[in-house]
């Protein structure tokens, strides 16, 4: 149990628009676990075309406005690591960040939190100066990648994101990759804070997988270039050699047409299913009807790459098999031969072979299944999580072990 009752502000670049709107559903989990634990959370996010003050599952959500209604679109969807090099990313960079600092010191003022969870802190970061310099207000940042990114392709980002760590309280990343790019930038301690599943598999734990004819191959999040779909779509025709399987993809992002139209090119349309954003339950459904989860992630043109891949941790938790790329957080939650198969990037006659592997031997998909659930079980479990977090917001040692490839365990 907490030691206290805290009032949390939770501050980012997005959060869920609508009940249905399925974005940050990782952060929403978090945020709504922690309010259930007992705390008082808050929100703080920018505005979506003009989108006013509302709540999401209870919790309130303070939006910021910074521009005219039809040009505030720089976050959600896409997010703004994707944009930014558009005309408007530059016009309303500015405008942005002092509008956040503006509202984010005045609900500091209103509200009186106890601390500030500053998620992307660059440049989110800015956001926490006054309410941390004037009304003392502890800080706790945490990087996702995407900042990291952006930090290695600007000399200007990276000094900025540098200090910006250095004026936290406490530190914070979604793996032990992430970790890694942090010390890079400024070498102090940091806190893993990764995230559990986020579709509920009531039955992953109990019943067995359901055979789907064809074996079906599923991915799901967001279609942009770090996703690398591109490598799967050009690794299925050496399966369909072999037999004949189905795809589904789901989620929408920048990537989706033009990948769409190589699904066309290869011939694969009758292969490949593009769903689009779905349920809960239908994307429960497709996890738990799956033969393979597949996730050819790559580095990116800016560097950016998986932080973590809570994909990931939902197909384990769901007794699936998982072939996916050795990059990133992704290491953190597939250990080769153990809890999954892990391929180099980018190379589409690796995860031909690997998936083929899955497809071919039972024996060893059921085996990767049943050791990446007790891992995930053991690992990624929220209450561990939720625990590890409020022991970071209230400055205290964690009792929780921390997620790092030394510290976790084996299967």
């Amino acid at each position: 149990m907490p030691q206290k009752k805290l009032k949390i502000a939770v501050l980012g670049s997005t959060y869920p628009r609508s009940q249905d709107d399925p974005g940050v559903p990782w952060q929403r989990e978090t945020v709504n676990r922690c309010a259930a634990a007992g705390h008082d959370v808050f929100v703080l996010a920018p505005s979506w075309k003009a989108l006013k003050n509302h709540s999401i599952d209870g919790v309130p959500v303070l939006r910021w406005r910074y521009a005219p209604k039809e040009w505030e679109t720089l976050t959600h969807d896409e997010g703004a690591p994707n944009k930014q090099n558009s005309p408007l990313f530059k016009l309303l960079a500015i405008p942005y960040i002092l509008m956040g600092m503006i509202s984010v010191f005045y609900w500091s003022l209103k509200h009186n939190f106890d601390v500030i969870h500053c998620h992307w802190p660059f440049p989110h970061g800015f956001m926490t100066l006054l309410p941390q310099k004037i009304l003392g207000k502890r800080i706790v940042m945490t990087c996702h990648g995407a900042e990291l990114a952006l930090a290695r392709n600007s000399g200007v980002i990276r000094k900025a994101l540098s200090w910006l760590l250095s004026t936290a309280n406490a530190n914070c990343a979604n793996s032990s990759h992430t970790a890694n790019e942090i010390k890079k930038l400024y070498n102090t301690e940091i806190n893993i804070l990764p995230y559990g599943a986020t579709v509920t598999a009531a039955d992953a734990g109990s019943s067995p997988p359901v055979p789907a004819s064809p074996p079906l191959l599923l991915n799901c999040g967001r279609l942009i270039q770090r996703k690398g779909l591109h490598f799967l779509l050009q690794a299925l025709p050496k399966i369909l050699e072999k037999q004949p399987v189905q795809v589904v993809i789901t989620g929408e992002g920048d990537c989706k047409e033009e990948w769409m139209q190589l699904t066309t090119e290869m011939g694969l349309d009758k292969h490949v299913e593009w769903a689009g954003f779905v349920s809960s339950e239908r994307l429960a459904e497709l996890y738990h009807t799956c033969t393979c989860y597949v996730h050819p992630a790559i580095f990116d043109d800016r560097g950016d790459t998986e932080g973590l891949g809570v994909v990931l941790i939902e197909a384990l938790r769901h007794r699936k098999p998982v072939v996916a790329s050795e990059v990133g957080g992704i290491v953190d939650i597939i250990k080769h031969e153990e809890t999954g198969l892990l391929v180099p990037e980018k190379d589409a006659d690796a995860l031909a072979g690997a998936i083929q592997r899955v497809l071919d031997d039972q024996q060893l998909a059921q085996n990767l299944a049943n050791q990446g659930f007790d891992f995930c079980q053991q690992v990624f479990d929220w209450d561990r999580i939720v625990n590890a977090t409020i022991d970071v917001y209230i400055g205290q040692q964690s009792h929780q072990p921390q997620v790092s490839p030394a510290a976790l365990p084996t299967t």
